[in-house]
């Protein structure tokens, strides 16, 4: 049994392509041992508040009952305060769990008149591989300053731990200078790989490292280069089991991309759109056999294709399917939403066979999670709300992470019966 992870997110308050998460598949280990009771997990900062008010940035599960979610939560003086909680009951209830005092101290600052963890130049994630060992990772604001005009950039930052959150470590990113990103961090299979943005040779790099230790060692993959022009680029992971597939580029296509062996090596891969556009599309992968993305006709700039399904018009978006691990794609039917406004650029999750949901902005600025049950022949609204992102624990355990436009404020809700209904999670 595996971890079923949503391929991809959009930035917390708006549509746009950030660091995308791969679908992953990670092995369920459940621990004999309890965590420490909710009274002696206390923050490590005086004026946060327990009450209400906890604002979820990014949620793992482990197994069907084992979570940690990462957030902000009122406090004083400084108004928000970057938090980490963990629940051992599949969300019903949460605990604080303490977090390194370097963090803190980063994610709480005041900048720009805010609060760094609530910036736009801040995207902070959580992972973790089993019940001892979790990765925290992403950007975090900083002022900068450069040719006499001063910005907030994006500083990247990895921590990790062994023993279930109660110790953190920073690790070293090298390589990334001032221009680094670090994309993403993903485990399966007793591995953890980081990509990253290596400022200086203007290229994508990955590293991995045994999820029990902090070795990262350089991973030869195939070229991974930067886009020419257009937005923030991002990249992500897709891991099933021992195998699985990586994608980076932006909003004018996939820039790179490959896939990861059974034995462990990294090697050439055509992604799901390259014959109809190369639009940028991460895979969600129900088994190690069968994924589905979603793919833009034409592209960024690309006319239509002599591959397009038969009556495809230039800008229309299709389900791509393949069922044998990724080697060929097949188009499945045109995504038809009569409500939708804007270019697909949300998640995508396939928790079974057939089973397909995603964001459907429409014209008054709404976004609503919609599936399919029957492989993308009919799509209903089963959820209202800005999504950033999905992942299934099992074909009938899921949950989501929703904001609304325009707004920080975000909340965590859950489906246990296949994304037909859904319930909001109170921390």
């Amino acid at each position: 049994m595996g971890l079923i992870r949503g391929s991809g997110r959009t930035t917390r308050r708006s549509l746009t392509l950030a660091a995308c998460l791969g679908l992953a598949a990670l092995g369920l280990l459940v621990s004999a041992s309890r965590p420490a009771p909710a009274s002696t997990a206390s923050p490590l900062r005086r004026g946060v508040s327990l009450a209400s008010g906890f604002a979820p940035l990014s949620v793992t599960f482990v197994s069907l009952r084992r979570a940690w979610a990462l957030g902000t939560a009122p406090c004083k003086p400084s108004g928000a305060c970057l938090e980490l909680r963990e629940s051992t009951d599949a969300g019903r209830s949460w605990f604080v769990r303490p977090l390194p005092a370097a963090l803190l101290a980063a994610a709480d600052r005041k900048v720009s008149g805010g609060v760094a963890a609530l910036s736009e130049a801040t995207d902070l994630n959580v992972r973790f591989a089993n019940t001892s060992d979790g990765w925290i990772y992403g950007g975090l604001a900083t002022p900068a300053r450069q040719s006499g005009y001063s910005y907030l950039a994006s500083e990247p930052t990895l921590w990790s731990t062994h023993d279930g959150g109660l110790i953190w470590h920073a690790q070293t990113l090298r390589g990334l200078g001032s221009e680094g990103a670090l994309f993403d961090v993903e485990a399966a299979a007793g591995k953890v790989y980081r990509m990253q943005k290596n400022g200086a040779a203007a290229a994508v790099a990955v590293e991995s490292s045994p999820v029990g230790q902090d070795s990262w060692r350089l991973e030869r993959t195939p070229s991974l280069g930067d886009p020419a022009g257009g937005g923030e680029q991002s990249g992500a992971f897709v891991l099933q089991g021992r195998t699985g597939w990586l994608v980076e580029g932006n909003d004018r296509g996939t820039t790179g991309s490959a896939r990861l062996t059974t034995g462990g090596q990294w090697v050439n891969w055509t992604p799901p759109c390259a014959s109809v556009g190369h639009s940028f599309a991460i895979p969600a992968a129900t088994t190690a056999r069968n994924l589905v993305a979603v793919c833009e006709m034409g592209g960024f700039a690309y006319p239509l294709s002599k591959s397009a399904p038969p009556g495809a018009k230039l800008g229309s978006h299709w389900l791509y399917f393949s069922s044998n691990g990724g080697e060929s794609f097949k188009a499945g039917p045109e995504i038809r939403l009569p409500a939708r406004a804007l270019p697909y650029v949300g998640p995508i999750a396939s928790p079974s066979p057939g089973v397909v949901l995603l964001p459907d902005a429409t014209q008054n600025g709404q976004s609503d999670l919609v599936a399919s049950f029957d492989g993308g022949l009919h799509w209903t609204v089963v959820y209202r709300g800005d999504v950033n992102y999905i992942a299934f624990t099992s074909p009938s355990q899921g949950l989501a992470i929703v904001g609304s436009p325009g707004s920080t404020a975000t909340r965590m809700i859950m489906t246990f019966d296949g994304g037909h209904t859904w319930q909001a999670v109170t921390f």
